[in-house]
């Protein structure tokens, strides 16, 4: 009997099914019913694209499902809204009085605004992605996040503050330090995702790039960004299942100058084609080493969140498929 060699034997990929029409229509529908409903659609046609996409990815033969509603990203945008209004009057109020006993009536509201509008970015991402992965199943298995929103936060906003006095020298520490702590808190249904990796080993390269910046125009940065991905997906694994990335960050720039051209060139109606030239531009790259036992994959029992996303709607952003973050 013919055996394949070890390579193929464990080598899984993603693979993209999308249609570039099929996504292209999606999103005209969307803008059409943005405009009639003076953008109340929007939620309802962000979830339209994601069960789209969603169904068209597969890994190991097997695609991907999306379970999430807009009725649900309506509720959290609602929700939000409703915190940041009562949460903006009581600083108003609050904040210019204790200032002014402390003699700081400019410094305080200020450093205590950009504290709490960091803090509440850093959760708004963090809970955006927990929700994004609550509703994404693969083998009808549904991803999870664990841990604390509050607790993310509260480390995204003390080690920034050392990434300010460092004059941003700290910021690949803090980013392997945020990274470990979201990646060990993902979980496939009861198996858990591992990070080992440390900003400090790639710290000589960032050094580099950090000393370039100015001579390249920031051009560097696209190499290092590259470097960090490929180290990122080396110390990630489930189970026996390991990840490895290899793109250049030639390929990145010249994915990133394109899509921008695009996007330009379009007013913007290129999205669809933006999104999949992302989409397949990673796929092609990601390589996996290994294989899942299904057997040990089993369905999670924590409750999923009923709904998500509400504040990163308010700072502009909000969860990622690839689970690619701002924060």
């Amino acid at each position: 009997m013919q055996t394949h060699p070890p390579e193929t034997q464990s080598a899984r990929r993603m693979n993209q099914h999308a249609n570039l029409g099929d996504l292209f229509l999606i999103h005209l529908v969307n803008i059409a019913l943005k405009w009639v409903t003076l953008n109340i659609y929007h939620f309802w046609g962000k979830t339209r694209i994601r069960e789209y996409l969603w169904s068209q990815q597969s890994y190991d033969g097997d695609r991907f499902e999306y379970s999430g509603r807009g009725m649900e990203l309506f509720m959290g945008f609602i929700k939000a809204v409703a915190a940041m209004i009562v949460l903006s009057l009581a600083a108003s109020i609050l904040l210019p009085q204790v200032g002014d006993m402390l003699d700081l009536a400019f410094i305080l509201p200020v450093a205590a605004f950009s504290a709490v509008g960091y803090f509440l970015m850093a959760l708004a991402g963090y809970t955006a992605r927990g929700y994004l992965l609550s509703r994404t199943r693969w083998r009808s298995i549904r991803f999870a996040q664990g841990g604390s929103a509050a607790g993310y936060a509260g480390l995204a906003l003390g080690h920034g503050l050392l990434v300010v006095l460092t004059l941003g020298l700290y910021w690949t520490i803090r980013r392997h330090i945020l990274l470990q702590y979201k990646i060990n808190n993902t979980w496939l249904g009861r198996t858990g995702f591992v990070y080992d990796g440390n900003g400090k080993d790639l710290f000589g390269k960032f050094l580099v790039s950090y000393l370039l910046t100015i001579p390249t125009l920031g051009l560097c940065w696209y190499w290092y960004m590259a470097r960090d991905a490929e180290y990122v997906a080396a110390h990630t694994r489930l189970q026996n299942v390991r990840f490895r990335l290899t793109y250049t960050g030639g390929q990145l720039l010249w994915l990133r100058a394109s899509n921008l051209f695009l996007s330009i060139v379009t007013f913007g109606l290129a999205y669809p084609w933006v999104t999949l030239r992302n989409i397949r531009f990673l796929f092609d790259h990601l390589h996996f080493e290994g294989r899942l036992d299904y057997e040990l994959v089993l369905q999670s029992i924590e409750e999923a969140p009923k709904t998500g996303e509400g504040l990163a709607e308010i700072f502009g952003f909000s969860g990622s498929f690839l689970g690619l973050g701002r924060i």
